[in-house]
């Protein structure tokens, strides 16, 4: 790879703290600063977002597409979907509920 390409492979990203993460990983820009962009198949059509910065890295292990799909088995069911952070709507407390 020259200086001026960047990474873009499919893989299985080892991570510390002993996480696995296979998906299709791209080097990436945020705030001046690499980090690693992973999409993980959920499903045919969907994928999770993950970004780590590189010393979170513990390993990539390049692969093909068929062994990164076999690998996240589509039982990856992370419900963050790349948007911000918000809250969750809070149940209403009913006014039986309250002891007096």
């Amino acid at each position: 790879m020259s200086n001026t390409e960047t990474f873009e492979s499919w893989a299985i990203v080892e991570l510390m703290g002993h996480r696995t993460r296979p998906g299709l990983v791209k080097e990436v820009e945020i705030a001046g600063g690499k980090m690693l962009r992973i999409d993980i198949p959920i499903s045919e059509t969907e994928t999770v977002t993950e970004f780590y910065g590189t010393p979170a890295i513990y390993s990539i292990r390049p692969a093909t597409e068929e062994l990164v799909r076999d690998q996240a088995g589509y039982s990856y069911r992370d419900p963050r979907p790349i948007r911000p952070v918000d809250y969750r709507p809070q149940p209403a407390i009913a006014a039986d509920d309250c002891e007096d």
